[in-house]
């Protein structure tokens, strides 16, 4: 945070005024990515598998439900420290949901359009980006699918590719929710490495023509930051050089911490990936601290006897717990 926040704009040229004052409010926002665990309306869609979660589905989701998870989740991003500008979203149904959500946010000041396209995903779940539209200006936006070559009838979530203007600064955006591990690990890491392989084709191409430009990949890519969809395909590290991506979730998966929980282990699949103009601040942005967050506040986790934790979710199976999400969200603060 520059020093020009401690000094008062009183007395200062008209001019000077209007920049400290639009960098101050700039330098106070965050860029969030957030799996909000299933975020269905109740309503039974009959192109997607999405029965269980209606009121006489196995979920047995009804309004009241659907309700609470709105206004948990919107309690979980007004513990971010600062207002976020852009929200990438994943488990999100449909631009009913946004909709409806984007209300409760109202309600509690916070202002937001957002994007959103229905992908090929068999349950109807997809990705979404929630921005503040007096910062942030949509030029384009488009899904880009993720189609295997060797499984022609797979389908999985689109990468939600968004370009504009953040505060006047030309800005890329990526929002990702890549393959489940639900069939084992290995078994399915050949749909994760193909969806890095799309992604880092589109990064090549941005990069291509704008060697410093501003790119931030947000997502649960159901990978670790150290596993070859990320590291080695996407080419996404902890330090890099010339065109490499830098991780800002690569240190706490080295430190054991994380954003899900699978059989008591916590795992960092939740990750913000940013362009080496954007880590180094050479193109108007930057990220405070070069470094992301986790947001692990005490209201979101779930305390087992022992001590262990666990996100506080909506579900565990059938049981209806009435938290906020499965997995928790992460930050970068805009410098």
């Amino acid at each position: 945070m520059g020093a020009f926040l401690v000094f008062s704009c009183e007395n200062l040229p008209k001019e000077r005024e209007q920049i400290v004052m639009k960098e101050k409010r700039f330098s106070e926002r965050t860029i969030v990515f957030y799996n909000v665990e299933n975020l269905f309306d109740t309503k039974d869609s009959p192109d997607t598998d999405d029965f269980d979660f209606t009121p006489n589905g196995f979920k047995q989701w009804d309004e009241e439900r659907y309700h609470k998870k709105l206004k948990k989740i919107t309690e979980a991003l007004k513990m971010i420290p600062a207002s976020p500008v852009l929200i990438g979203l994943a488990e999100i149904e449909n631009s009913r949901v946004l909709k409806d959500w984007t209300k409760y946010l109202k309600k509690e000041g916070l202002n937001y359009k957002f994007i959103q396209y229905d992908s090929p995903d068999k349950r109807g779940m997809d990705v979404a980006l929630l921005y503040d539209p007096d910062l942030f200006e949509v030029k384009t936006s488009k899904a880009i699918p993720v189609r295997l070559f060797n499984e022609p009838n797979f389908t999985t979530r689109d990468i939600l590719y968004t370009h504009g203007e953040l505060d006047g600064i030309e800005t890329h955006v990526f929002v990702n929710h890549w393959s489940s591990r639900r069939e084992g690990r290995e078994e399915t890491e050949y749909r994760r490495i193909r969806a890095a392989e799309i992604l880092r084709e589109k990064v090549d191409q941005i990069l291509k023509k704008d060697p410093k430009a501003n790119i931030f990949i947000l997502g649960d890519f159901n990978d670790h930051p150290t596993d070859k969809s990320i590291e080695n395909i996407l080419r996404a590290k902890d330090s890099g050089e010339e065109d490499d991506l830098i991780n800002l979730l690569y240190d706490e998966h080295e430190q054991g911490k994380g954003t899900s929980v699978h059989q008591r282990e916590w795992a960092v699949l939740d990750q913000i990936i940013v362009s080496q103009a954007v880590y180094n601040d050479e193109n108007r942005i930057g990220i405070k601290g070069k470094d992301a967050e986790i947001l692990d506040d005490e209201r979101l986790l779930y305390t087992y006897r022992d001590g262990g934790q666990k996100p506080n979710s909506t579900y565990g199976g059938k049981n209806y717990y009435g938290g906020y999400s499965d997995h928790l969200p992460v930050y970068v603060i805009l410098k």
